[in-house]
């Protein structure tokens, strides 16, 4: 005997929502996201992912990626590596979604294989710095702002200096000290001590690439914004070759907790987390 299993229906999880289409927005699922089913709890690709390490080469503007070390490829992000021109930042996927493949580039060049470390922020010394201590990595993680943000020697010292960090809206978001250890609004870095050192007004601006706004399934492991739970898909598409746009509740409904689904990969204390992300934009599970 052959068993059946009857597929999820287009809005079956939703309990009540908002009059009109208010509850609802036409969204873009991202390419390679595979089947979304009705009720997928979505996440939002905001900014660029956080580091990634991989081999690769360049052509013109067509980055070939051969081999992933770790982390994830996307939109936005600035790589660099042996022979790749200072400030190439990633503009468009090709036949690579994070992985293996091809990719766009913004500047056009020739480039040898070699190890190509992607971020999703970098940067840039102000133009009057006395010091010349450098910026190291920039890792990002959640609460982390697109856009630039300005880090400024207040407390300058031998071979030492203290600093403020704001983000893009100006807010205040942390400080710190040169040679040590920063981590707040989303960043985490450390600024290395130089052989000048740097005196009041100095500083670097730090810029959040953006994402390309698309929709994949919730995983709160991710480092692009989509490991915020943001959605909640209304009825099947298949985005495993191409993007699609479906309809999805993005605030104000009422949702049936046990149609809610959710991608392989997260864990119980993954998807507490992701209602938690929709009760703050008023989708409710019960």
């Amino acid at each position: 005997m052959t068993t059946l299993t009857e597929s999820t229906h287009a809005g079956e999880f939703i309990v009540s929502e908002a009059n009109g289409t208010l509850s609802r927005e036409a969204v873009t699922i991202a390419a390679g996201s595979g089947e979304i089913a009705a009720g997928m709890v979505l996440g939002k690709r905001t900014h660029a992912a956080a580091a990634a390490v991989v081999t690769g080469s360049i052509a013109t503007t067509v980055l070939t990626v051969t081999a992933v070390t770790s982390g994830t490829l996307s939109v936005g992000q600035t790589i660099s590596g042996s022979g790749v021109t200072a400030g190439t930042k990633i503009t468009a996927l090709g036949t690579g979604t994070g992985g293996a493949g091809t990719y766009t580039v913004d500047t056009s060049q020739t480039a040898s294989s070699t190890t190509i470390t992607a971020s999703a922020a970098s940067a840039a010394a102000y133009s009057g710095n006395t010091g010349n201590g450098t910026m190291g990595a920039i890792t990002v993680s959640a609460g982390v702002k697109v856009g630039d943000y300005k880090l400024t020697i207040v407390e300058p010292g031998t071979n030492v200096g203290n600093f403020i960090v704001e983000d893009p809206a100006g807010i205040f978001v942390g400080q710190g000290d040169v040679a040590a250890a920063f981590s707040a609004g989303g960043l985490a870095f450390t600024l290395a001590d130089g052989s000048t050192d740097f005196v009041a007004g100095d500083g670097f601006t730090i810029t959040v690439a953006a994402g390309d706004n698309k929709y994949v399934p919730y995983d709160d492991d991710n480092t692009d914004g989509s490991g915020v739970a943001d959605a909640v898909a209304y009825d099947y598409v298949d985005a495993t070759s191409a993007d699609k746009t479906v309809a999805a509740i993005v605030r104000n409904a009422e949702v049936k907790l046990s149609s809610l689904q959710w991608a392989s990969t997260n864990d119980a204390t993954d998807k507490t987390n992701g209602l938690a992300d929709l009760a703050a934009k008023h989708i409710i599970a019960r």
